[in-house]
Protein backbone atom coordinates (compact mmCIF):
# COMPACT_ATOMS: atom_id res chain seq x y z
CA UNK A 1 0.00 0.00 0.00
CA UNK A 2 1.03 3.55 -1.03
CA UNK A 3 2.41 5.62 1.75
CA UNK A 4 0.89 9.05 2.98
CA UNK A 5 1.32 12.40 1.02
CA UNK A 6 1.29 15.90 2.49
CA UNK A 7 -0.50 18.60 0.69
CA UNK A 8 -0.74 22.53 1.58
CA UNK A 9 -4.18 24.34 1.36
CA UNK A 10 -3.42 27.98 0.09
CA UNK A 11 -6.05 31.01 1.35
CA UNK A 12 -7.12 33.01 -1.28
CA UNK A 13 -8.07 36.93 -1.60
CA UNK A 14 -9.85 38.27 -3.92
CA UNK A 15 -8.09 41.43 -5.36
CA UNK A 16 -11.45 42.52 -7.10
CA UNK A 17 -14.83 41.29 -6.41
CA UNK A 18 -18.03 42.59 -9.02
CA UNK A 19 -20.92 41.07 -8.72
CA UNK A 20 -22.47 42.13 -11.94
CA UNK A 21 -25.98 40.62 -12.25
CA UNK A 22 -28.58 37.86 -10.57
CA UNK A 23 -28.73 35.43 -13.58
CA UNK A 24 -31.92 33.36 -14.50
CA UNK A 25 -30.47 30.26 -12.43
CA UNK A 26 -30.50 32.25 -8.61
CA UNK A 27 -26.93 32.31 -8.44
CA UNK A 28 -25.49 35.56 -9.17
CA UNK A 29 -23.01 36.53 -12.30
CA UNK A 30 -19.06 37.47 -11.19
CA UNK A 31 -15.99 39.42 -12.39
CA UNK A 32 -13.20 38.41 -9.70
CA UNK A 33 -9.47 37.87 -9.25
CA UNK A 34 -8.62 35.83 -6.97
CA UNK A 35 -4.80 35.57 -5.86
CA UNK A 36 -3.58 32.57 -4.16
CA UNK A 37 -1.46 33.82 -0.70
CA UNK A 38 1.05 31.74 1.69
CA UNK A 39 -1.39 31.06 4.46
CA UNK A 40 -1.90 27.42 4.51
CA UNK A 41 -4.17 24.32 5.93
CA UNK A 42 -2.37 21.44 6.21
CA UNK A 43 -3.24 17.77 5.25
CA UNK A 44 -1.79 14.58 5.42
CA UNK A 45 -3.50 11.67 3.54
CA UNK A 46 -2.98 8.02 4.54
CA UNK A 47 -4.21 5.07 2.48
CA UNK A 48 -6.51 3.08 4.67
CA UNK A 49 -9.15 0.95 4.78
CA UNK A 50 -12.80 3.13 4.83
CA UNK A 51 -13.15 6.92 5.12
CA UNK A 52 -12.33 8.61 7.96
CA UNK A 53 -11.31 12.27 8.95
CA UNK A 54 -9.18 13.62 11.58
CA UNK A 55 -9.24 17.81 12.50
CA UNK A 56 -6.83 19.17 14.61
CA UNK A 57 -5.86 22.92 15.23
CA UNK A 58 -7.85 25.74 17.17
CA UNK A 59 -10.36 26.53 14.40
CA UNK A 60 -13.95 24.46 14.70
CA UNK A 61 -15.08 22.81 11.76
CA UNK A 62 -17.08 19.96 10.99
CA UNK A 63 -15.97 16.62 11.12
CA UNK A 64 -18.25 14.37 9.59
CA UNK A 65 -20.03 14.27 6.53
CA UNK A 66 -20.83 17.84 6.25
CA UNK A 67 -16.83 19.00 5.84
CA UNK A 68 -15.83 19.16 2.39
CA UNK A 69 -12.61 17.67 2.75
CA UNK A 70 -14.92 14.36 3.14
CA UNK A 71 -17.08 14.84 0.56
CA UNK A 72 -14.59 16.03 -1.91
CA UNK A 73 -13.26 12.54 -0.87
CA UNK A 74 -16.41 10.34 -1.11
CA UNK A 75 -16.99 11.89 -4.62
CA UNK A 76 -13.52 10.68 -5.87
CA UNK A 77 -14.06 7.68 -4.47
CA UNK A 78 -17.20 7.10 -6.28
CA UNK A 79 -16.09 8.63 -9.50
CA UNK A 80 -13.34 6.07 -9.78
CA UNK A 81 -15.32 2.88 -8.85
CA UNK A 82 -12.94 2.72 -5.79
CA UNK A 83 -14.21 1.23 -2.48
CA UNK A 84 -13.18 4.21 -0.18
CA UNK A 85 -9.68 4.24 1.77
CA UNK A 86 -7.85 7.09 2.76
CA UNK A 87 -7.45 9.11 6.21
CA UNK A 88 -7.86 12.48 5.71
CA UNK A 89 -5.65 14.58 8.48
CA UNK A 90 -6.78 18.30 8.44
CA UNK A 91 -4.31 20.64 10.29
CA UNK A 92 -6.88 24.07 10.05
CA UNK A 93 -5.27 27.12 10.23
CA UNK A 94 -7.18 29.55 8.34
CA UNK A 95 -10.37 31.51 9.90
CA UNK A 96 -13.64 30.02 8.60
CA UNK A 97 -16.27 32.52 7.26
CA UNK A 98 -13.50 35.25 6.34
CA UNK A 99 -13.51 35.01 2.90
CA UNK A 100 -10.30 32.98 2.67
CA UNK A 101 -11.17 30.30 0.62
CA UNK A 102 -9.87 27.49 3.23
CA UNK A 103 -12.59 24.90 3.13
CA UNK A 104 -12.81 25.38 -0.88
CA UNK A 105 -8.87 24.77 -0.59
CA UNK A 106 -9.01 21.92 1.61
CA UNK A 107 -11.50 19.92 -0.70
CA UNK A 108 -8.80 20.81 -3.84
CA UNK A 109 -6.29 19.38 -1.77
CA UNK A 110 -8.20 16.05 -0.99
CA UNK A 111 -8.54 15.82 -4.71
CA UNK A 112 -5.33 16.26 -6.13
CA UNK A 113 -3.79 14.57 -3.21
CA UNK A 114 -5.94 11.67 -3.78
CA UNK A 115 -5.42 11.66 -7.46
CA UNK A 116 -1.52 11.85 -6.83
CA UNK A 117 -2.08 8.33 -4.73
CA UNK A 118 -4.81 6.43 -7.02
CA UNK A 119 -3.76 8.41 -9.91
CA UNK A 120 -7.39 7.07 -11.74
CA UNK A 121 -9.02 10.72 -13.08
CA UNK A 122 -7.90 12.97 -16.11
CA UNK A 123 -7.58 16.89 -14.73
CA UNK A 124 -11.13 17.21 -16.53
CA UNK A 125 -11.95 14.74 -14.29
CA UNK A 126 -10.78 16.64 -11.56
CA UNK A 127 -12.19 19.88 -12.69
CA UNK A 128 -15.90 18.80 -12.82
CA UNK A 129 -15.51 17.21 -9.58
CA UNK A 130 -14.32 20.48 -8.23
CA UNK A 131 -17.43 22.59 -9.62
CA UNK A 132 -19.60 19.86 -8.32
CA UNK A 133 -18.32 20.87 -4.33
CA UNK A 134 -18.14 25.08 -4.45
CA UNK A 135 -17.94 27.59 -7.14
CA UNK A 136 -14.47 28.54 -6.00
CA UNK A 137 -13.08 24.86 -5.37
CA UNK A 138 -12.02 24.84 -9.42
CA UNK A 139 -9.63 27.79 -8.82
CA UNK A 140 -7.67 25.93 -5.69
CA UNK A 141 -7.35 22.43 -8.19
CA UNK A 142 -5.86 24.76 -10.59
CA UNK A 143 -1.97 25.30 -11.20
CA UNK A 144 -2.91 29.56 -11.26
CA UNK A 145 -1.58 31.62 -8.80
CA UNK A 146 -3.92 34.22 -9.84
CA UNK A 147 -6.97 33.69 -12.31
CA UNK A 148 -9.80 35.96 -13.38
CA UNK A 149 -12.97 34.02 -12.80
CA UNK A 150 -16.21 34.68 -14.04
CA UNK A 151 -19.50 32.69 -14.33
CA UNK A 152 -20.40 32.04 -10.42
CA UNK A 153 -16.11 31.76 -9.88
CA UNK A 154 -15.86 28.65 -11.99
CA UNK A 155 -14.56 29.59 -15.39
CA UNK A 156 -11.18 30.63 -14.84
CA UNK A 157 -8.59 32.69 -17.14
CA UNK A 158 -5.05 33.28 -16.23
CA UNK A 159 -4.18 36.78 -15.05
CA UNK A 160 -0.41 38.18 -14.39
CA UNK A 161 0.65 37.71 -10.77
CA UNK A 162 2.38 41.06 -9.76
CA UNK A 163 5.19 41.22 -6.68
CA UNK A 164 3.26 42.63 -3.44
CA UNK A 165 3.01 41.36 -0.07
CA UNK A 166 -0.11 41.03 2.15
CA UNK A 167 -1.14 42.01 5.53
CA UNK A 168 -4.59 39.69 6.08
CA UNK A 169 -6.40 40.97 9.39
CA UNK A 170 -8.69 38.44 10.56
CA UNK A 171 -11.07 39.54 13.15
CA UNK A 172 -13.29 37.70 14.89
CA UNK A 173 -16.45 37.84 13.06
CA UNK A 174 -18.20 35.16 10.66
CA UNK A 175 -20.26 36.00 7.93
CA UNK A 176 -22.85 34.02 5.78
CA UNK A 177 -21.63 34.27 2.50
CA UNK A 178 -26.02 33.95 1.86
CA UNK A 179 -26.95 36.87 3.76
CA UNK A 180 -24.18 39.22 2.54
CA UNK A 181 -25.74 38.10 -1.17
CA UNK A 182 -29.78 38.71 0.44
CA UNK A 183 -28.19 41.91 1.06
CA UNK A 184 -26.39 43.27 -1.92
CA UNK A 185 -27.68 46.21 -3.57
CA UNK A 186 -27.15 45.07 -6.84
CA UNK A 187 -30.09 47.35 -8.79
CA UNK A 188 -28.98 46.84 -12.53
CA UNK A 189 -27.45 44.51 -14.45
CA UNK A 190 -23.63 45.70 -14.28
CA UNK A 191 -21.32 45.44 -17.82
CA UNK A 192 -17.81 43.71 -16.66
CA UNK A 193 -15.13 46.40 -15.59
CA UNK A 194 -11.78 46.77 -17.82
CA UNK A 195 -8.93 46.04 -15.99
CA UNK A 196 -5.50 46.22 -17.50
CA UNK A 197 -3.95 43.22 -16.45
CA UNK A 198 -0.17 44.56 -17.17
CA UNK A 199 -0.57 47.13 -14.23
CA UNK A 200 -1.28 45.84 -10.67
CA UNK A 201 -4.72 46.07 -9.84
CA UNK A 202 -3.94 47.90 -6.53
CA UNK A 203 -2.64 50.55 -8.57
CA UNK A 204 -6.32 50.79 -10.85
CA UNK A 205 -8.67 50.85 -7.82
CA UNK A 206 -9.71 47.24 -5.26
CA UNK A 207 -13.57 47.27 -5.03
CA UNK A 208 -15.14 44.96 -3.44
CA UNK A 209 -19.18 45.22 -4.12
CA UNK A 210 -20.22 43.53 -0.61
CA UNK A 211 -18.04 46.54 1.35
CA UNK A 212 -20.98 48.67 1.31
CA UNK A 213 -23.92 46.18 3.08
CA UNK A 214 -21.22 44.75 5.53
CA UNK A 215 -19.35 47.88 6.66
CA UNK A 216 -22.93 48.94 7.38
CA UNK A 217 -23.64 45.97 9.24
CA UNK A 218 -19.89 45.78 11.01
CA UNK A 219 -18.55 49.08 11.23
CA UNK A 220 -15.28 47.47 12.93
CA UNK A 221 -14.28 45.98 9.52
CA UNK A 222 -14.50 49.82 7.89
CA UNK A 223 -12.29 51.13 10.56
CA UNK A 224 -9.86 48.16 10.15
CA UNK A 225 -9.19 48.77 6.51
CA UNK A 226 -8.96 52.31 7.28
CA UNK A 227 -6.00 51.44 9.96
CA UNK A 228 -4.29 49.27 7.17
CA UNK A 229 -4.36 52.39 4.88
CA UNK A 230 -3.18 54.61 7.74
CA UNK A 231 -0.31 52.14 8.37
CA UNK A 232 0.79 52.18 4.81
CA UNK A 233 -0.57 50.12 2.68
CA UNK A 234 -1.10 51.34 -1.08
CA UNK A 235 -4.79 49.69 -0.86
CA UNK A 236 -6.75 47.72 1.17
CA UNK A 237 -9.99 45.64 0.80
CA UNK A 238 -12.27 43.24 2.19
CA UNK A 239 -12.06 39.73 0.67
CA UNK A 240 -14.81 37.49 -0.62
CA UNK A 241 -17.97 38.20 1.71
CA UNK A 242 -15.15 38.95 4.79
CA UNK A 243 -14.49 39.18 7.65
CA UNK A 244 -10.95 38.95 6.52
CA UNK A 245 -9.45 42.29 5.44
CA UNK A 246 -5.92 42.65 3.61
CA UNK A 247 -3.87 45.24 2.50
CA UNK A 248 -1.55 45.30 0.01
CA UNK A 249 2.21 46.49 0.98
CA UNK A 250 5.30 46.56 -1.95
CA UNK A 251 7.89 46.10 1.06
CA UNK A 252 8.02 43.09 3.43
CA UNK A 253 9.35 45.30 5.94
CA UNK A 254 6.58 47.79 6.19
CA UNK A 255 4.13 45.12 5.93
CA UNK A 256 5.54 43.31 9.15
CA UNK A 257 5.68 46.74 10.82
CA UNK A 258 2.06 46.96 10.18
CA UNK A 259 1.39 43.52 10.93
CA UNK A 260 2.95 44.16 14.36
CA UNK A 261 0.39 47.03 15.22
CA UNK A 262 -2.53 44.75 14.87
CA UNK A 263 -1.17 42.07 16.70
CA UNK A 264 -0.21 44.59 19.80
CA UNK A 265 -4.03 45.69 19.61
CA UNK A 266 -4.94 42.05 20.08
CA UNK A 267 -5.97 41.08 16.51
CA UNK A 268 -4.48 37.99 14.44
CA UNK A 269 -2.51 39.24 11.38
CA UNK A 270 -0.71 37.78 8.68
CA UNK A 271 1.59 39.19 6.33
CA UNK A 272 1.41 36.56 3.25
CA UNK A 273 2.90 37.00 -0.49
CA UNK A 274 1.54 35.21 -3.44
CA UNK A 275 2.04 31.37 -3.77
Amino acid sequence: MAEGIAVAAPAKINLILRVLYRRPDGYHELYTVFQKVTLFDRLELIPCGGLQLEVCGEIEVPRGEENLCYRAARLYFDRCGLDPGVKIRLEKNIPVGAGLGGGSSDAAAVLRGLNQLFGSLTEEDLFDLARRLGADVPFFVSPLSTALARGIGEVLSPWPTHPAWYVILCPEIEISTPWAYENLRLTTRREPPNYEPDQPLWKQGLVNDFEPAIFARYPLLEELKGELLKKGACAALLTGSGAALFGVFEEEARAEKAALFFRKKGLRAEVVTNY
